[in-house]
């Protein structure tokens, strides 16, 4: 009942301000119309006054205006407001990314349609972030979305400078239109997802181009494919998903924060073991540790091809940022299991915090601690320069975590609370 009347109230102060504002530009007009001889005095206004005025109107309209004279030709491509249909949505991104030396480089657009509305930003004449907004934030629907990246079609000249997108809030309602919007940007290069309700999954296929993906926190998202050969960078945060990641031999950079721990049931270890097999070759990693106390059996395929093959190694990892929840004896052994398999680590970040999944698993991480004693041929880490702690810890976890350090580098912990 509060947040109604809280919405009517906001509702009517927002129409108070149309009001006073519609009555202040009339004010202007006659103004204007007493001291003119002309007909043509609405076109001396200002241009925030005309863009006011066309905010007002459908944005067919708007468009229109473009055709009154040179005065009016590019007025309404300065306006930050307008009103139209959601199939309106993709001709007014663009427009606004129409390259006009008259115009700044870094625009913004408000445009409400239906019971939402989408802000489109530019910047730099590269980045796009496309920010949805629904009024019903409550409600939503599950919806799956497939996205073609750098898809092989005729360049599109007013949307192929962009670089960088960003994409927050799309919902079942938006997802076709953003698609078609998408479709054009033949040279994206990065891709950023975030707090889409009722994303259930998500299946992208990339272009040679395409170099970085970002996604986060889409609560209800339990399955993700991405095929991208090119990719360098990946971002994840949320509970952990179906997660394929098909033949990414160029990636570099990866964030696995797992720490709301898994999003589907039955959960599957195979599935995991392909994503850990997949981002190996990386050369910073944050990953969440639980990961690696899932209990896996020696005879899955894919850890029956590790343990025989023995050529499982972060060989390549200079930064490693451990997620845990904690830092107890059982977590410290697991932590020790997996850095005895990053021979030139030059990095250590450890962050605990309580808040984090916590598994129950006991032992159970012996498939890696077995498998670290198989084969890793160091026994100290030569490269290790930086050792960091982050978070609240017992004294005594803290003095245990020391001591199991000192076994294999004489770098000092550096705790910071």
């Amino acid at each position: 009942m509060g947040k109604k009347l809280r919405k009517k109230k906001k509702n009517r102060n927002r129409k108070q301000n149309q009001h006073k504002e519609i009555n202040a530009i009339s004010k202007q007009i006659e103004n204007l119309v007493l001291g003119e001889k002309d007909d043509d005095f609405i076109s001396r206004l200002t241009d925030d006054i005309l863009c006011h005025i066309l905010s007002l109107v459908p944005f067919k309209c708007a468009v229109q205006t473009s055709l009154l004279s040179t005065r009016w030709r590019y007025v309404w491509r300065k306006g930050i407001e307008f009103q139209g249909k959601l199939e309106d949505v993709p001709r007014v991104i663009t427009l606004l990314l129409d390259p006009i030396e008259k115009l700044s480089s870094d625009r913004k657009v408000q445009f409400h349609f239906r019971q939402s509305s989408i802000l489109a930003t530019t910047k730099e004449k590269l980045e796009l972030h496309l920010n949805f907004c629904n009024e019903e934030q409550e409600t939503f629907s599950l919806f799956d979305w497939s996205l073609e990246v750098n898809p092989h079609i005729p360049i599109c000249e007013l949307a192929s400078c962009i670089k960088v997108l960003h994409l927050k809030s799309v919902n079942n309602l938006t997802r076709e239109i953003v698609s078609s919007v998408i479709s054009k940007f033949q040279f994206l290069e990065s891709l950023k997802i975030s707090e889409c309700k009722g994303l259930r999954s998500l299946f992208i296929e990339a272009g040679s181009r395409f170099q970085s993906l970002t996604i986060l926190d889409c609560l209800q998202l339990n399955e993700i494919n991405v095929f991208a050969y090119n990719l360098k960078t990946l971002v994840f945060q949320g509970q952990l998903p179906w997660f394929w990641l098909k033949f990414s031999p160029h990636l570099e950079n990866a964030i696995l924060d797992f720490r709301n721990g898994p999003g589907y049931n039955p959960f599957a270890c195979e599935n995991l073991l392909s994503l850990i097999l997949a981002v190996k070759n990386v050369k910073t990693l944050t990953i969440s540790g639980w990961l690696f106390k899932v209990p896996v059996s020696k005879w899955l395929s894919s850890a029956g091809a590790i343990w025989e093959r023995k050529d499982f190694l972060f060989n390549d990892l200079k930064e490693l940022c451990w997620i845990d929840s904690s830092m107890e004896n059982h977590s410290i052994a697991t932590l020790m299991s997996i850095l005895k398999i990053c021979p030139s680590l030059e990095k250590l970040f450890i962050n605990v915090d309580p808040a984090n999944y916590f598994s129950s698993c006991k032992g159970e991480s012996s498939f890696w601690k077995n498998y670290s004693k198989r084969v890793a041929n160091a026994t100290t880490l030569d490269h290790l320069n930086v050792v960091e702690l982050k978070g609240s810890l017992d004294e005594d976890d803290v003095i245990l975590l020391t001591e199991r350090l000192v076994e294999i580098t004489s770098v000092k912990l550096m705790h910071v609370k």
